[in-house]
């Protein structure tokens, strides 16, 4: 069986008491520390968008653009540097930046829609 077609149940290895048991414990401990990151980027991630809702209010009720785009790239730039600097692919941090910049700005426009149709 090719490898791309086989599973490890790491569950059913981790109680099997097997030659791998202890490794497939591992596995679980270190992915209950992943799941533990996950929830704290989450956490994070929202309070990155209760911010980003309070600076697309500030944007529609001034009359700004939702994009400012000498501003985002000043943040991949930045973002990409610190990606660099703890060892993390550049071109990761950079999507994640485009991929909540993207949902902020669609969250800014319907905002300034709102605002506007008042």
């Amino acid at each position: 069986m090719s490898s791309e077609k086989m599973e490890t149940v790491i569950d059913d290895q981790a109680q099997s008491g097997g030659p791998q048991a202890e490794a497939a414990r591992q596995v679980e401990e270190l992915r209950a520390d992943v799941d533990t990151i996950d929830a704290a980027i989450v956490a994070m991630l929202a309070e990155r968008f209760r911010v980003t809702h309070r600076i697309g209010l500030l944007k529609a009720q001034a009359g700004f653009a939702s994009a400012d785009l000498r501003r985002e790239a000043s943040q991949i730039a930045a973002l990409r540097d610190e990606a660099e600097n703890y060892g993390l692919d550049p071109n990761l941090a950079e999507a994640y930046l485009h991929l909540v910049a993207d949902a902020a700005k669609q969250g800014h426009e319907q905002l300034a829609s709102q605002l506007g149709s008042r």
